[in-house]
């Protein structure tokens, strides 16, 4: 049942992108290629690999942005966390925001619709699903951007059963859904003529206790100078790192005063550190 529920939200969230292709003049599509690490701190753990993505963007007549990005990974998988992991995982989001209001040349606030999907991770994450509509209220200088976001929504996590399974629990109890507020600050600054720096933070709350927390950090070069007269002329090269924390409490179906307690996982947070080329699709 469940699982009807979110493919049909990724049903409708994809349906504008799906149009696209009626009208690809008025769409600009990207695609990135690159490697990546994969890191658990806590198990001594990584995990390389290469990427491929795609995203695609349109602004309607309406001042409506709507953007879609896809990424899939293919891990060299030395097993360390997971005997039964299959190496392949997948990542993306899409978004549709729009304007709400100017408070002066500076100030905006804009409204926003996300939907974010992240599943079958070497560190055991099954699924991992948000469909938040919210708020963002950011100053724009030419320098630089700070802003704000706040959202409520729907939150998913559902934890691969092999480890767990090693540790003692059953299939039951591997998912938690809830209705979830998250809040968001972030930054992007401009570090040179060509480069800027973007760095976030997002935590994630059920009303009773955290539920995850999320720091980015991004680098980005356009490299225009370097790829002009290749393949990925165009295009920008980006260095990112993505830190993840997970509350996994609402897992735990043990007292922790038993002496054989263990947690439904040996860890609680991972780390994704990309390099890539980010390049236009010229259809």
């Amino acid at each position: 049942m469940y699982g009807n529920k979110i493919k049909s939200l990724l049903l409708i969230f994809s349906l504008p992108f799906l149009c696209f292709t009626s009208t690809v003049h008025a769409v600009e599509w990207r695609m990135t290629l690159g490697a990546h690490d994969f890191i658990v701190e806590q198990a001594d753990s990584h995990t390389f690999g290469a990427g491929v993505g795609f995203f695609v963007s349109h602004t309607t007549e309406s001042s409506v942005f709507l953007s879609g990005r896809i990424n899939t990974y293919f891990d060299i998988d030395n097993d360390e966390l997971d005997p039964d992991h299959i190496p392949i995982w997948f990542q993306s989001d899409f978004v549709a925001e729009g304007k709400l209001a100017d408070l002066s040349e500076r100030v905006f606030i804009d409204w926003f619709v996300g939907l974010d999907d992240r599943r079958n991770t070497v560190s055991s994450v099954e699924k991992l699903q948000k469909l938040m509509p919210g708020v963002n209220i950011g100053w724009n200088n030419q320098a630089y951007v700070i802003g704000v976001n706040a959202s409520v929504g729907y939150y998913f996590l559902e934890i691969d059963d092999d480890v767990p399974r090693n540790r003692g629990y059953g299939r039951g109890g591997l998912r938690n859904e809830t209705s979830a507020a998250s809040v968001q600050v972030y930054t992007r600054i401009d570090v040179g003529e060509n480069a800027d720096l973007s760095i976030s933070a997002q935590q994630w709350h059920d009303g009773d206790d955290w539920l995850q927390n999320k720091y980015v950090m991004a680098f980005t070069y356009n490299a225009k100078r370097w790829l002009e007269g290749s393949w990925f002329e165009g295009g920008l090269l980006v260095f990112d790192i993505e830190h993840t924390e997970y509350n996994l409490d609402p897992y735990d179906n043990r007292p922790k005063d038993d002496p054989d307690y263990l947690p439904i996982l040996p860890w609680d947070n991972d780390t994704f550190v990309r390099a890539y080329v980010d390049f236009p699709l010229n259809w």
